[in-house]
């Protein structure tokens, strides 16, 4: 049987809800996703006070709790529709590249796919793509108040998408 709305780069899954099973297997590696994050998080250099491990490391149990939350409240379908340009690199999200959270989620997405991407095989999909989700409004809200936005060292661009 054909199910149409289950088609995406990765293999195939459906854009409902995420099964319990899954959100119970990532709350319990939970305390391992956090441990390679932050071990990830403190190998990189600080570009800025606010990108400081010490400072950063206390946002990790509310970005998991957010995409636990995001499984569980939300279907993927509308993820999709509201995110936009959802899988280009984090990195893109900002002009000046000092904002602190690309590095914070960036080591998050490395750390989901050491911890998770395995044991949850296709439904790892959704996760990252709810992760992406955070991860773009978050950046983007920061860019939004950045002191360098619109001068020489931030100049303002459009995302493009990449090219093919």
């Amino acid at each position: 049987m054909h199910n149409r709305c289950s088609v995406t780069a990765a293999g195939l899954w459906h854009f409902t809800s995420v099964e319990y099973s899954v959100i119970n297997q990532l709350e319990a590696l939970r305390p391992a996703i956090k441990r390679e994050w932050e071990h990830l998080l403190r190998t990189e250099p600080a570009l800025s006070p606010l990108a400081n491990p010490d400072t950063l490391v206390f946002l990790m149990d509310e970005t998991l709790a957010q995409v636990l939350q995001g499984l569980r409240s939300r279907s993927l379908k509308k993820w999709l529709h509201e995110a936009g340009i959802l899988m280009t690199p984090l990195q893109r999200r900002c002009s000046c590249g000092v904002n602190p959270l690309l590095t914070y989620y960036a080591t998050g997405e490395l750390a989901l796919r050491a911890v998770t991407a395995r044991s949850l095989g296709a439904n790892f999909e959704p996760v990252l793509l709810i992760f992406h989700a955070i991860a773009q409004r978050e950046i983007e809200a920061l860019c939004g108040v950045c002191c360098h936005k619109g001068s020489p060292a931030c100049p303002q661009r459009q995302l493009a998408a990449p090219p093919a």
